[in-house]
């Protein structure tokens, strides 16, 4: 599907999609106590995959197809062993490209049939796990559900810690329905505790309500984005609205996240190891912020459904916008936005990049290809840009 783009105003109110990562965690959940989801809209991809690989977990099953959904991946191989499961696992190309080396390095007593996607996992968890935490804080999350599983256990995580934000937003949601998870220093102590049910809607996501904020940014316009969480007191994608705040944007939470357009943009200079699903937005607006924006922290974007270092780097330049990669950073020189160019990318099946080139071609049209890539994580994202006041056509 080729989305075409033709200079537009945002303004309104919008839903926030269903978070990616709080859905999946509360989808894996219901291996623990009772979880009753309701979705206000259809759901991406990825959580139709959690679904079906949290069924196929409860009917006995011993095959899961993960599409491109990493989280689950990622999650399901500690869950899976802590059930005692013998399973065969596979996913799409993107997903077959995904290093495991990590969880494969940490789970002594498990056989991996393969270091990468389809394999067969079987064997058992130990009482400790030792892992690195460079590459994924998602084994770690599934780690936390495998020890609630068992009974309990440690993770001792091999610092750098990369993503921590995931890790804490984990034990957020289980220490808030009774249990107790402690994080002190690189040890992550799991203590079962009865847990509460859960029940209502899958609360809104940040990271992809950002992109609504950003329509609005580019445009000149006012947008209100409900159903998302009260921001929780722990650094992660929540922090989006404090920094388009600190870009110059007016930009604030009271109930709902209400952005508004400015006249110019500053740049920034951040580090996004802790929340990299934000490192495509902020390029987004560093693209039309009055000097160079620095974002550090960057190299675990290689490892995503693109080498996201170099397809920020292209798609903001097929729209003009200079951006450099140097030890580990993305340097981005912003532009006026009158500079901004018509730009035209295919989508190399990943749906934040697919998001960006689309808020960029809010400003003078453009085009892109592979559109429905976006269904990964937002399959309304075309659709509410044009409720929105997109001039958007879908062919």
């Amino acid at each position: 599907m080729k989305a075409k783009i033709n200079s537009s105003y945002i303004e309104g109110k919008i839903r926030a999609p269903p978070s990616k990562s709080l859905g999946i965690r509360l989808i894996f959940l219901s291996l623990l106590t009772k979880v009753n989801l309701y979705a206000s809209q259809e759901l991406s991809d990825d959580l139709l995959v959690a679904k079906n690989a949290v069924n196929t977990l409860k009917n006995g099953g011993n095959y899961v197809y993960l599409g491109g959904s990493a989280t689950t991946l990622r999650m399901l191989i500690p869950i899976a062993l802590a059930l005692g499961k013998k399973i065969k696992i596979d996913g799409d190309e993107t997903l077959r490209r995904r290093p495991l080396n990590a969880i494969i390095k940490a789970l002594k007593s498990a056989k991996f049939s393969s270091n990468s996607l389809p394999l067969i996992i079987e064997g058992k968890l130990e009482e400790e796990t030792v892992i690195e935490g460079w590459e994924s804080s998602q084994y770690i999350s599934g780690l936390i559900y495998a020890y609630h599983i068992i009974g309990g256990g440690k993770i001792r995580i091999i610092p750098p810690i990369s993503s921590k934000s995931y890790i804490e937003m984990t034990i957020d949601l289980f220490n808030r329905i009774g249990s107790d998870v402690k994080f002190e220093g690189n040890e992550i102590l799991v203590n079962p505790r009865p847990l509460r049910g859960y029940e209502g809607e899958i609360p809104g996501d940040y990271a992809l309500a950002s992109f609504y904020a950003l329509a609005s940014l580019l445009t000149g316009g006012k947008i209100e984005i409900f159903g998302l969480y009260d921001p929780p007191d722990y650094f992660g994608d929540h922090n989006i609205v404090e920094i388009f705040s600190n870009m110059g944007a007016k930009s604030y939470y009271s109930s709902s996240w209400i952005v508004e357009s400015t006249d110019e943009y500053s740049p920034i200079k951040i580090n996004v190891n802790d929340v990299p699903d934000l490192a495509i937005s902020i390029a987004t607006l560093s693209s039309v912020a009055n000097g160079c924006s620095e974002i550090q922290g960057i190299e675990r974007l290689r490892i995503k459904e693109s080498d996201r270092i170099s397809t920020i780097i292209s798609t903001l330049g097929a729209f003009g916008v200079s951006a450099k990669y140097t030890n580990d950073n993305i340097t981005i020189k912003g532009i006026k936005k009158e500079k901004i160019l018509k730009g035209s990318i295919i989508c190399p099946s990943d749906h934040r990049i697919a998001m960006m080139a689309g808020v960029l071609s809010l400003i003078h049209g453009g085009e892109v290809d592979n559109a429905e890539c976006v269904k990964k994580s937002n399959p309304l994202f075309w659709q509410d840009l044009i409720k929105l006041g997109g001039k958007i056509s879908l062919e």
